[in-house]
């Protein structure tokens, strides 16, 4: 009996091993089953990531590359996508590269734009009665003439030994120089002179010629720097306006007057023994 019990209980005690042995061998099988299939998983996610972040990399790039893209092509036509063909269309892009177009505009047009003012010869005789109402005759106005208002050239020296070597010299001759006014050619602007427009006018020259023929430029005055005290005391008075008060400083300048002082004074100059 005792003999018969061992075998039984060694009996079940193999059994028992066996069973334990299975499940753990099920359970090793379902977790290396478990762990196939996250290996598996994984594997397919790392598949799928690179794309996705691919995916976000290009659509980030061009939200931060859009404001560059309109800063560049400004103007664009509508673009159309046609559902079959999934071809885009695109209408009206203008060209980026820089283009270089040559326009000739004559100069009528330039002088027709022009702001229109009170024509000279108008404003002229206007500040003429003026000058009538304040009791001033114009032709008896004096200029002043001073080192400030006449300038001598380096050459008045070579005129003044010409002299004290005893060759004689010919006429002093009085120059008018015009101003260089836009889209007027230099004959355009002596014929405004000559209509009576004296506000073009920028300076006297005084020229000396020998008998030899050689041309010396003594002096030159310039209606900048030209003063009449009288019209300057009324301008500031306020009885002449500023257009008026420039076009007779103008108009005395280049009066006759004017301009034999001009010379008496050049003339004197070269005389003078200092």
């Amino acid at each position: 009996m005792q003999f018969g019990l061992r075998i039984q209980d060694i009996i079940g005690l193999v059994l028992a091993v066996l069973i334990v042995a299975i499940l753990i061998s099920i359970i090793l099988i379902l977790r290396e089953n478990a762990r196939e299939r996250r290996l598996w998983r994984e594997e397919e996610y790392e598949e799928e990531e690179p794309e996705k972040l691919r995916l976000r990399r290009v659509v980030s790039s061009r939200k931060e590359e859009e404001p560059e893209h309109v800063l560049r092509r400004p103007r664009f036509a509508a673009q159309h996508k046609t559902q079959k063909g999934e071809e885009v269309v695109a209408e009206g892009v203008e060209s980026l590269e820089p283009q270089e177009t040559v326009e000739t505009v004559p100069l009528e047009e330039i002088r027709k734009e022009e702001p229109k003012e009170e024509p000279k010869q108008v404003v002229l005789e206007r500040a003429l009665r003026k000058l009538e109402d304040l009791g001033l005759d114009f032709g008896t106005l004096k200029p002043v003439f001073s080192e400030d208002t006449i300038h001598f050239s380096p050459l008045l020296w070579e005129v003044k030994e010409e002299v004290k070597s005893g060759r004689e010299l010919g006429d002093i001759v009085i120059h008018t120089v015009f101003r260089s006014l836009p889209g007027y050619s230099a004959d355009e602007v002596v014929e405004r002179y000559r209509s009576g427009d004296v506000s073009v006018v920028e300076k006297l020259e005084a020229r000396v010629k020998t008998r030899e023929g050689r041309d010396y430029l003594i002096a030159t005055m310039s209606l900048t720097h030209f003063q009449v005290p009288e019209l300057d005391r009324h301008f500031r008075q306020g009885n002449l306006r500023e257009d008026e008060y420039e076009l007779l400083k103008a108009l005395k300048f280049v009066d006759r007057a004017t301009k034999k002082d001009f010379a008496r004074m050049v003339y004197a100059r070269i005389m003078d023994e200092d």
